[in-house]
């Protein structure tokens, strides 16, 4: 059977059959994601789709339906095999949560699935007559829904297209520029080039293809002349330790286990130092860095125990830690999830509270209607977190630069950092990934939080309670990391951010939407130029 002739008939399926491959194929692109990586899966897959959807018309008449529910079950699909970890932390507390496992695993792709369904849906609108112009529509419209999905209903820009590349730091230059958004969209229109003979064999000969690898290693080269040319130096005078213990999250928060969890984070900070990834040198620490919610009390209320924590450092040096905090506005308690800056005298320089909530994990939606039905959040406690208000980058005394703290998945959100005008010369991001045990959830989540690195030219830091805790330079190379369930401690320096910002810091999202726009109106000038040829 020849390709044209496989085409065709993928082309003309109907019914289950079709809906079925869409479905497969979009669970095979989450292969692409981490921790696999399986990034040549992006074309393969996204060639079926554009295959199956090739003659699905606009309007919602059955053409119409028809290109809507393809979309619909190949993003389905995706987010079901991409993100079933979610249910694994609905196992934590299983007499609780357990039943409800359905509801992330099956229930939360369906409404993650509209938005590029819907948005491919709507670009179809424009119309196009010819394979190029509805190829180039899907695309642009799949990709808008990405950035939608980033941005409606608190978002959740989660397994980004881009993201199949955040292991292969020479691509991942792409974002310095363009940003994950558009670079992911960048990478689905080098999937046209393939598909053209296969939409349309009588008008596109085969080396039509050549064109995507082609402008896929010119986009490689310039990741790799990026990386040569950029001169990376240490920041002076700071040696960092991430401290990653490991806590199984079926008892970090056991009251008669929190004394032993903070002697474990103590007993691993008190490590003598480990040789440095860069020289082999092991140097004495100056700033150390526990996880998300490490220290497990209210420990601004606690002077004894900050002056506890403040003898484990150096002179002049300081502990960045989670953990909540607590006030009390017009009589209410209001929770934070927080990270404190301790010094050497048991003093806090400086605090920042999370901003960006995790619906149903830290706070519960439409509370007085949910709590009726018998739900809550999956953390402990009966009182919601509320979200911080300064998302500035925290000014510390000392050797450290500029901070932007990102707490937990505060890191998914390119357009979340946010810096403004003063640029942070360190992204610094704590997690605690063991909800979702060894699965591929904080793969991903690590490999989001590289992106950032890049896209704001600054390293990052990421102290996990267990996932990846890692120091990554401002072009995304790991300089040193602890791996999945490993108990122990990162020590390494401090990269410099580049010394000229990105273009995406000072643009941000804003070259995405006009480049978008740039596919939508080139699809109608294809279009019309249809029209005009043929009078």
């Amino acid at each position: 059977m020849s390709v044209a002739v496989f085409a065709s008939r993928t082309a003309s399926l109907q019914g289950w059959r079709r809906y079925g491959l869409a479905l497969l194929l979009g669970a095979l692109l989450a292969l692409a994601q981490a921790p696999v990586f399986l990034w040549p899966l992006l074309p393969v897959c996204f060639i079926g789709l554009l295959l199956l959807a090739r003659d699905g018309g606009p309007g919602f008449g059955r053409e119409g339906r028809v290109f809507f529910f393809t979309v619909f079950a190949f993003a389905y699909g995706y987010f079901v095999a991409g993100l079933y970890w979610i249910g694994i932390a609905f196992l934590v507390d299983a007499a609780r949560f357990a039943a409800l496992i359905p509801l992330p695993t099956l229930g939360l792709p369906l409404v993650l699935a509209l938005f590029p369904a819907l948005a491919a849906w709507l670009a179809r609108q424009i119309g196009g007559a010819g394979a190029p112009e509805r190829a180039l529509l899907l695309l642009a419209g799949f990709s808008f829904g990405e950035y939608l999905r980033g941005a409606l209903f608190t978002g959740f820009p989660w397994n980004l297209i881009a993201y199949a590349f955040a292991d292969w730091p020479a691509m991942m230059q792409v974002a310095a520029a363009i940003g994950s958004h558009g670079m992911g969209l960048l990478m689905l229109l080098l999937c046209l080039p393939l598909a053209l003979p296969l939409l349309q064999p009588q008008r596109f000969r085969w080396p039509v293809a050549l064109l995507s690898p082609v402008l896929f290693c010119v986009l490689l080269g310039a990741g790799y002349l990026r990386m040569q040319r950029a001169e990376l130096e240490m920041m002076p005078d700071v040696q960092l330790r991430l401290v990653q213990p490991s806590v199984a999250q079926s008892l970090k928060w056991r009251d008669d286990l929190r004394q032993q969890h903070l002697n474990k984070l103590v007993d691993l900070t008190r490590l003598p130092p480990q040789p440095s990834a860069l020289d082999g040198v092991a140097k004495p620490y100056t700033h150390v860095i526990w996880p998300e919610t490490a220290i497990p009390y209210l420990v601004d209320e606690m002077p004894d125990l900050l002056r506890g924590l403040g003898s484990l450092l150096p002179p002049g040096g300081q502990l960045l830690a989670g953990a909540p905090r607590r006030e009390y506005q017009d009589g209410k308690l209001v929770l934070y999830n927080s990270l404190f800056v301790i010094n050497r005298q048991g003093g806090l320089d400086g605090r920042y509270d999370k901003m960006h909530l995790v619906p149903f994990g830290e706070y519960l939606p439409f509370r007085n209607w949910l709590a009726l039905i018998g739900l809550d959040k999956l953390a402990v406690g009966d009182v919601d977190f509320s979200p911080g208000h300064d998302r500035e980058p925290m000014i510390l005394p000392g050797d450290l630069p500029l901070i932007r703290v990102l707490i937990c998945y505060e890191a998914i959100f390119p357009a979340g950092i946010d810096i403004g005008s003063d640029a942070p010369g360190m992204l610094l991001n704590i997690t605690n990934d063991a909800w979702f045990g060894r699965s591929s959830g904080p793969y991903q989540h690590f490999a989001a939080s590289r992106m950032r690195a890049v896209e704001q030219g600054v390293p990052l830091v990421r102290a996990a309670n267990n996932g990846i805790s890692a120091i990554v330079d401002p072009l995304g190379r790991i300089i040193a990391s602890l791996g999945m369930d490993a108990v122990g401690v990162v020590d390494g320096p401090l990269p410099a951010p580049l010394a000229a910002r990105t273009f995406y810091s000072r643009a941000g999202d804003w070259l995405f939407v006009v480049f978008t726009l740039f596919v939508l109106i080139m699809s109608f000038s294809l279009r019309k130029f249809r029209v005009l040829f043929r009078r």
